[in-house]
């Protein structure tokens, strides 16, 4: 298991226990402006991120850096939030390669430097950093999650 690797039933259940509560909470959206207020509701900024380790989280930030690493074991994704690498102080979403398929699109090629992105997930340090494992795209929400 890899050092980012966590055992997946685990965060899978927090981060489903957020995002169901999460929607049970928010109201319906009425027309554009109600649904574009409504998107990434509940989220916090990244900046904050840190204060939350072990404990799910929605965060809502501006993509800094996308990188593929292919050539890596475990061929991942990392999308820095806030500042890129080397920042220490960035949040790093974290695609795994075998999540890659629940994607529409590589996730390098759907996010960019500049996009405002909504996560959910579990975030933990590593060498650091913080970082949250995501794998999963839901183009309803436009949220990506574990």
């Amino acid at each position: 298991m890899s050092p980012t690797s966590q055992p997946r039933g685990i965060w899978l259940a927090a981060a489903l226990a957020l995002a169901t509560g999460l929607l049970a909470a928010s109201a319906p959206a009425q027309g554009a402006n109600a649904r574009a207020e409504a998107w990434c509701s509940g989220s916090q900024p990244w900046t904050t991120v840190r204060s939350s380790l072990g404990e799910p989280v929605r965060v809502k930030a501006r993509i800094a850096s996308v990188y593929y690493a292919r050539s890596s074991r475990g061929r991942p994704t990392f999308i820095d939030l806030g500042v890129a690498y080397p920042n220490p102080r960035r949040v790093t979403l974290v695609v795994w390669g075998e999540d890659r398929d629940n994607f529409p699109r590589a996730p390098e090629r759907m996010f960019r430097r500049g996009q405002i992105i909504c996560a959910q997930g579990v975030p933990s340090l590593y060498r650091g950093v913080t970082q949250i494992v995501v794998g999963v795209w839901d183009a309803d929400s436009r949220l990506v999650s574990f």
